[in-house]
């Protein structure tokens, strides 16, 4: 067989391109640059961790979000607003006049017993100027860890207030 000048210079390029291929799949060929040896960074300020919150926060808290998931501020505001329902600003530890489902009128304070009721069994004592038969029943719909967190969160946004 007789190999011609340019067939020598193809099986050269051939040649050249395995053995290129071949250092180059075993990581080598290249120019190796050494790494300069890792460095720490200059500490950053992080911002301070919110602070741990105490079981009666998350309690609250949890009673916040809840009362907006399951729709009760749609009717009792937090400001001291009159919408549909009586404000709950300043409502836990004051008296409320209440209308008894015989009509009768009496004045009640916003204790945990009064507000649990009023959870379970919205018409056995309706806020004076307000009217009956407008808020769902929660009994047999909420937990008592629920009603717990929605008193604590009540609770919470008790204030100078005079509730009316």
């Amino acid at each position: 067989m007789i190999v011609t000048r340019s067939h020598r210079w193809v099986l050269y390029g051939i040649a050249l391109v395995f053995v290129l291929s071949f250092v180059t799949a075993c990581g080598g060929g290249g120019q190796q640059t050494q790494q300069p040896a890792s460095q720490p960074s200059p500490p950053t300020e992080q911002p301070a961790p919110p602070p741990a919150q105490t079981e009666e926060e998350l309690l609250i808290a949890k009673g916040e979000q809840l009362s907006k998931s399951i729709g009760c501020t749609a009717c009792h505001s937090t400001d001291g607003t009159k919408i549909v329902g009586p404000t709950w600003k300043g409502l836990y530890g004051h008296e409320v006049e209440v209308v008894l489902p015989d009509g009768t009128e009496t004045t009640v304070i916003a204790d945990d017993e009064y507000l649990r009721e009023s959870i379970l069994y919205p018409n056995a004592k309706i806020t004076k100027g307000f009217q009956a038969n407008l808020m769902p029943i929660y009994q047999g719909q909420l937990s008592e860890d629920d009603i717990k967190a929605i008193i604590a969160y009540i609770k919470s946004l008790s204030g100078e207030h005079s509730h009316e």
